[in-house]
């Protein structure tokens, strides 16, 4: 029987873009810190069907460029499609946010080990898969 292979992409209901989520996940969420990459964590509140919710920052402070800015998160994005958390054993709602922390620019090799360790971090601690 032919195994049925899951497709890879971040579609917009994947998206977390709620003020009140992220404001919530700043201020009571947990972090995991794996330079570049810092990732702040939280429980969603609200029921979703979807395991995970994640958004990508960098901040204007460390690279003043918005073509700079989308670059780092288009490579953080990248990495954590193919990488991506698929089920909570918990039956959880996470909240996830990935800041990138560096002052140069990494290569896309360096940002998906990262994240993808960073992952594995957030998986220990939550029991997501």
């Amino acid at each position: 029987m032919a195994e049925i292979s899951r497709r890879q992409t971040l579609g917009k209901q994947e998206r977390l873009y709620e003020k009140t989520v992220m404001d919530s996940v700043f201020q009571k969420g947990n972090a995991i810190h794996n330079s570049p990459v810092k990732l702040l964590w939280a429980i969603d509140p609200r029921k979703s069907t979807l395991p995970v919710k994640v958004a990508f920052s960098v901040p204007k402070r460390l690279f003043k460029k918005a073509v700079t800015r989308n670059l780092l998160k288009r490579r953080m994005r990248e990495a954590y499609r193919k990488h991506k958390i698929l089920k909570s054993s918990n039956e959880e709602t996470y909240a996830l946010i990935f800041i990138y922390s560096a002052r140069k620019i990494n290569p896309y090799a360096e940002i998906e080990s990262k994240i993808v360790l960073t992952l594995q971090h957030f998986k220990t601690a939550t029991g997501a898969e």
